[in-house]
């Protein structure tokens, strides 16, 4: 029950990004030039800390991102990877997500949240487009491998930190985190990490999440 409300929260921490959830600004549209598509971290109310913390929800447990395209927005794509033992990233069997849309087309904004809550089991993926609350999904958080869900070792998180540029077809690095049963961890950067993840070697285990959005529809 505690997951199922947390990831009720996400969404409607999401929602309420947009102020109510259905209410546009004076621009109709909601494009904006290229130039200014961009994805950055979500600022969160203080009313919006309390209800995290009512669902025992801890910030580390939970990223929250903004995201503005244009009009020629088609495709969402959330990509989870796991890292292997060469040190490349293959895409995961759960954990990842996908929206798309045509006529009518995706919505050029809208959140992306994850939370974790433990208990053996990934992170919680959800999406929601501005201005239509039932418009996104939510993906189930995948079950960590038994090495790891039972606890006990040394856990570094990565995230994307800064806005930065939506280019269509181009991954977005939103978190890396990584397993080791070493004692010291170190400071870790999910878009770094990410494009070079050397400084995983030797860990038990290396998760990843991604976002691409696209200007045409899968195939």
């Amino acid at each position: 029950m505690k997951k199922r409300i947390a990831l009720m929260l996400a969404g409607l921490l999401l929602c309420s990004a947009f102020a109510g959830c259905g209410q546009t600004d004076d621009n109709s549209s909601g494009s904006v030039s290229a130039g200014e598509m961009q994805l950055a971290p979500m600022q969160l109310s203080d009313e919006q800390y309390r209800a995290l913390s009512l669902a025992n929800i801890h910030m580390q447990e939970f990223i929250a991102y903004e995201y503005q395209a244009d009009e020629n927005l088609r495709c969402i794509t959330t990509t989870r990877y796991i890292l292997n033992d060469t040190l490349e990233w293959e895409p995961a069997d759960s954990g990842s997500g996908r929206t798309y849309g045509d006529a009518p087309p995706l919505s050029p904004t809208g959140a992306i949240a994850l939370s974790d809550k433990g208990s053996g089991q990934g992170f919680t993926y959800v999406l929601r487009e501005s201005g239509d609350s039932n418009s996104g999904y939510t993906s189930g958080p995948p079950v960590l491998p038994e090495k790891v869900a039972s606890g006990g070792l040394a856990i570094g998180v990565g995230v994307q930190q800064e806005a930065v540029p939506i280019v269509y077809d181009e991954e977005i690095p939103l978190l890396v985190r990584t397993f080791r049963d070493k004692s010291e961890l170190y400071v870790y950067d999910a878009a770094r990490d990410f494009a070079d993840p050397s400084r995983f070697e030797g860990d038990l285990f290396t998760e990843a999440y991604t976002v691409t959005f696209s200007d045409t529809m899968p195939e």
